[in-house]
């Protein structure tokens, strides 16, 4: 008898199990490192003014930590104004000795960052590059203001919406020199840098994609930036960007799966690069040519959002649809109204238009990095 009454309880816990939705939103706590490894930053609001904390515990549903706006004071913008003129040590010990310890719930949390103007780095991840059918890293602006890792995305009707995992990373003063990476911290956290492929496809130069037209227009709408919970500056950052897995699940079923150290540019590349187009006008958004970023340094607390491994919806058409495409072309007497490279991609974007892995109402996103902890999207 005991032994039926085991096998019903074990059955119907299995049944539950495998009926249950895998994409549901479940309790998970997130590994913190140690404040003398890296810190771990979260901005809340309290009392009308934005707080930063010193996060020491995540249990997956309430920060616990170090309120350092009430211990040196500081109500700013962002954290790392919070930490100014401190050096990384003074900051430990600084949470190590305060009483001003606190508790903060997932829905008070802001986003990392704040701020609407940031920069962008295209086909990072070689793998990446190949699924999209491109070969080399280029840069765009994406001009949107930062949404809050526990992220609703109100879906507009017409878009074919991608997901891309993506690291970010911030600084703390404007950095005017690739030098300058070894003499300051460096924050670290996880986005989601989402796209519509549809304004995409219909806004790029398919001759010269690297050129970056169409990526402002299909980054930056509302909702399309939100930001892990909190940013991680590590002591020793070089060492600590080359064991961040960054991972993508949709409905519970991992699509992107890939560690930072694969880069195709590094930090070091990416600020260099940026730095070399300084004030040139070479991204095109909303009807006008726009720079990289405003003067000559890259600005403090804007997010460089470094690439996404592979794994995102689309992918660049395959040789049978451009050659069965080609064929209708000539065959059809197409060429007499279109040239050839925007029919070719129209035909493309009518062919997308049914393919069912877009992002869609009623999915749920995770996006996650270790360490930096994990954005949750839902769809609506």
């Amino acid at each position: 008898m005991h032994r039926i009454l085991i096998g019903l309880v074990v059955g119907g816990l299995l049944t539950l199990i495998n009926t249950y939705p895998v994409y549901a939103i479940t309790k998970h706590s997130q590994v913190i490192k140690k404040p003398e490894e890296a810190l771990t930053l979260s901005r809340f609001l309290k009392g009308g003014q934005i707080h930063t904390l010193a996060v020491l515990e995540d249990d997956g549903e309430i920060l616990k930590g170090v309120d350092l706006s009430a211990e040196l004071n500081k109500y700013e913008r962002n954290s790392f104004d919070v930490i100014k003129n401190l050096t990384f040590d003074q900051v430990v010990n600084i949470i190590y000795k305060s009483s001003k310890k606190t508790a903060v719930k997932y829905a008070d949390i802001l986003p990392g960052v704040d701020g609407h103007e940031h920069l962008a780095i295209g086909i990072n991840y070689a793998e990446h590059g190949k699924e999209t059918g491109q070969v080399k890293p280029f840069m765009f602006p994406k001009l949107v203001k930062t949404d809050p890792f526990i992220h609703t995305l109100n879906y507009t009707n017409g878009w074919l919406l991608d997901h891309e995992v993506e690291l970010g990373i911030v600084f703390p003063s404007p950095v005017c020199s690739a030098e300058d990476l070894n003499h300051i911290m460096i924050g670290f956290l996880v986005v989601n840098d989402f796209t519509d492929r549809v304004a995409l496809m219909r806004e790029m130069d398919s001759q010269n994609v690297t050129g970056g037209k169409g990526f402002p227009d299909a980054k930056s709408k509302k909702g399309f930036l939100p930001t892990g919970p909190y940013i991680v500056i590590p002591k020793d950052w070089r060492a600590f960007v080359k064991h961040l897995q960054l991972k993508l699940s949709v409905n519970g079923k991992v699509r992107q799966n890939g560690n930072a150290k694969d880069m195709v540019w590094n930090i070091d590349k990416i600020v260099e690069r940026s730095l070399s187009v300084k004030g040139q006008k070479k991204s095109y958004y909303q009807g006008k040519m726009v720079s990289l970023f405003d003067g000559n340094c890259i600005p403090a607390n804007s997010i460089i959002i470094t690439g996404t491994p592979s794994g995102v919806v689309f992918n660049a058409p395959t040789k049978g649809f451009i050659f069965g495409t080609i064929t209708k072309y000539m065959f059809s007497g197409a060429f007499f109204s279109d040239a050839m490279h925007p029919y070719l991609l129209h035909q493309y974007l009518k062919k997308e238009m049914t393919n069912p892995r877009y992002l869609k109402p009623g999915d749920y996103i995770e996006s996650s990095i270790n360490f930096l902890g994990t954005i949750k999207t839902t769809v609506k």
